[in-house]
């Protein structure tokens, strides 16, 4: 999940309530971690006998196919319990280097099973799905065989390309998080003493003080802006490795080879974030919004970055503590069925300890993720937990991926099918904070209340889609650049962000100091070229919200169809099953505009009903 930059966060005052420690029962998966190691020898020791057939009877094909889908179970659940031990501490070196082992046995069984549908060929299947009409539900994996051919190096290369490429990534994204943790953001003195800019980012955010916020702001941006030079160089050093990394592999450049991958093109991609960005005037209409109401209502002449988290006078966001999380998550997921409401209270409770989560850092894995296997329910860690209506929400999109996998598993679905392209699995997870925040707008009758609700709402869905519409032109920038030789330093990426992100929003000319705003986009460093994925993902989300509220019943009926049938077919045609009808991105950015625009009107609406401004203002 992509996190909110500064001045689009949301951040909120809390009360100082605190939700007890809760770890996973890591016997989800295995009884101890001596057998998990003991079956862990054994399945790297079967996965390398697992051989590449050349002229298999249909019969024989399909006994092969179970094999390796056996195989590939073992593997996904060993990488979820080795996940949770790294995620637990990521000094855990062991554990890591483990787990990559169990990542690459997962690769091998995907690539010998490639290479024996590549024998078999296209015409070589159809007889064999003839004969023996079990193998018909494998067709897609045949597909995405031959489509990747072109692109594979023979064995003993592509081990020594991953093997390089696998240590330099971790290399990398280690600096960048070593680089964050040790950076000083200086301290603000308030009337409640003196607070972090880093840790205590969220208070300072909302601080009464306007002097409070600015300084906390300003700092913030300064600290980054010293390190700048630090961070352009590990961005760079990604660029070129996965450049190079690219033109092995024969693709014209790293961002082909990324969006090949996730099943769309680059010309795809471009047209998408144009097609978003032909909308730009209305993100920029919401902006203005805001803009106006928070100077109308703090009494001041523009509104800053720094001031857009101030709370409404008045009004004081929930704590969401651990009983109130598991409470109102679940309800406001009705729309998606009872079966999968009562999935999610399974989740989320802690009898079950299938959820993790802690109140300090220490050694945790700063992130929040889902863990899912075959013959297992799914779990979900969180790093650190805050009691904030913005950390429910990633509860509510995280464990969203949880209890997708876990269905796709109870409904049969093939380990080689449960995993599909990036962005589907995404927009499925973001479907689910829209509708928390909607659950929350909808159940309260206090105008500064249902404006906050309404305000995250679109917050949200305004970052998945123009955001990342944003972010792809911004990355795809950067990666051209660098290999042109155009983008060498920090100046450079700060002025392509500056360029981008104006033709987009108002904010980056009111605060020209977000030109530094590349350094928080984790997933860069982390996980390079993933940020288009959220402009797909959210375009559907906003979709199947809009369907949701206006027709549950049917669309029930087509989720229930959507988490039962995993990844079996190109995007396309899932899409087109799903809808009912073909449906592009561009028909989506349309539709989807149409949602937001009721959504700012209603935002509009109640900022009218709301107080006016202070008296004065500190």
């Amino acid at each position: 999940m992509k996190t909110f930059i500064p001045f689009v966060l949301l951040a909120v005052l809390v009360a100082p309530v605190h939700a007890e420690d809760r770890r996973i029962d890591p016997r989800l998966w295995f009884a101890s971690p001596a057998a998990e190691e003991t079956d862990r020898t054994t399945l790297l020791t079967d996965v390398a006998a697992l051989p590449v057939l050349d002229d298999p009877t249909p019969g024989a094909l399909l006994d092969y196919l179970h094999r390796a889908e056996r195989l590939l179970e073992r593997t996904q659940r060993h990488a979820a319990w080795l996940h949770l031990r790294t995620a637990q501490d990521i000094d855990d070196h062991a554990a890591a280097e483990s787990r990559r082992a169990v990542g690459d046995a997962g690769d091998t069984v995907v690539e010998r099973t490639r290479q024996t549908l590549r024998k078999i060929g296209g015409d070589g299947f159809a007889k064999d799905v003839a004969a023996l009409p079990a193998l018909a539900r494998y067709h897609w994996l045949l597909e995405r065989a031959v489509r990747a051919l072109p692109h594979e190096l023979p064995d003993a290369q592509q081990s020594i390309l991953d093997t390089l490429t696998d240590q330099d990534s971790q290399t990398f994204w280690n600096i960048y998080q070593k680089t964050r943790r040790a950076t000083a953001y200086g301290h603000v003195h308030t009337s409640h003493g003196d607070l972090d800019v880093g840790k205590d980012a969220d208070k300072l955010a909302s601080d009464p003080d306007r002097r409070v916020r600015e300084q906390a702001w300003k700092l913030r941006q300064d600290a980054l802006a010293a390190q700048e030079e630090t961070y352009a160089s590990i961005l760079v050093g990604i660029v070129r490795l996965n450049d190079r990394v690219a033109k092995l592999q024969h693709f014209n450049d790293a961002p082909e080879a990324a969006y090949f991958a996730r099943l769309f093109t680059r010309a795809d991609v471009d047209a998408t974030a144009k097609a978003v960005e032909a909308h730009a005037p209305l993100l920029q209409a919401y902006q203005r919004l805001r803009a106006e109401h928070v100077a109308h209502a703090l009494g001041i002449e523009q509104a800053h970055s720094w001031d857009l988290a101030m709370p409404t006078s008045g009004f004081e966001p929930p704590a969401f503590d651990d009983a109130q999380m598991r409470r109102v998550i679940p309800e406001s997921l009705a729309p998606l069925g009872r079966d999968y409401v009562a999935h999610f209270r399974a989740l989320l409770d802690p009898a079950n300890k299938r959820t993790d989560l802690a109140t300090v850092r220490g050694t945790r894995e700063d992130d929040a993720f889902s863990l899912a296997a075959p013959g297992s329910p799914g779990a979900l860690f969180l790093g650190v937990w805050k009691p904030t209506v913005k950390e429910a929400s990633v509860v509510a999109h995280e464990g969203g991926h949880a209890i997708h996998s876990q269905l796709m598993d109870e409904r049969g679905v093939s380990p080689f099918l449960n995993h599909g392209p990036s962005w589907m699995h995404e927009a499925i997870a973001i479907l689910n904070e829209m509708l928390f925040y909607e659950y929350l707008y909808r159940h309260t009758d206090d105008p500064a209340a249902k404006a906050y609700y309404l305000q995250a709402q679109l917050d949200e869905m305004t970052f998945e889609i123009f955001t990342s519409a944003e972010e792809a032109q911004w990355e795809e920038g950067i990666y051209d650049g660098v290999v042109a030789g155009k983008i060498r330093g920090a100046g450079d990426m700060d002025a392509l962000t500056l360029d981008i992100t104006r033709r987009f929003e108002i904010w980056p000319s009111i605060d020209p100091s977000l030109a530094h705003a590349w350094i928080g986009k984790r997933l860069m460093f982390e996980d390079p070229l993933y940020l288009a994925n959220y402009l797909y993902a959210g375009l559907w989300a906003t979709r199947m919200f809009d369907m949701a509220r206006k027709d549950p019943a049917d669309f029930q009926k087509r989720y229930a169809a959507l988490m039962a049938e995993g990844f079996d077919a190109a995007p396309d045609q899932l899409l087109a099953r799903f809808f009912g009808k073909p449906l592009t991105p561009p028909d989506l950015v349309d539709a989807d505009m149409v949602v937001i625009q009721e959504k700012v009107d209603a935002l509009a609406q109640l900022y009218r009903r709301l107080p006016g401004p202070p008296s004065s203002q500190r």
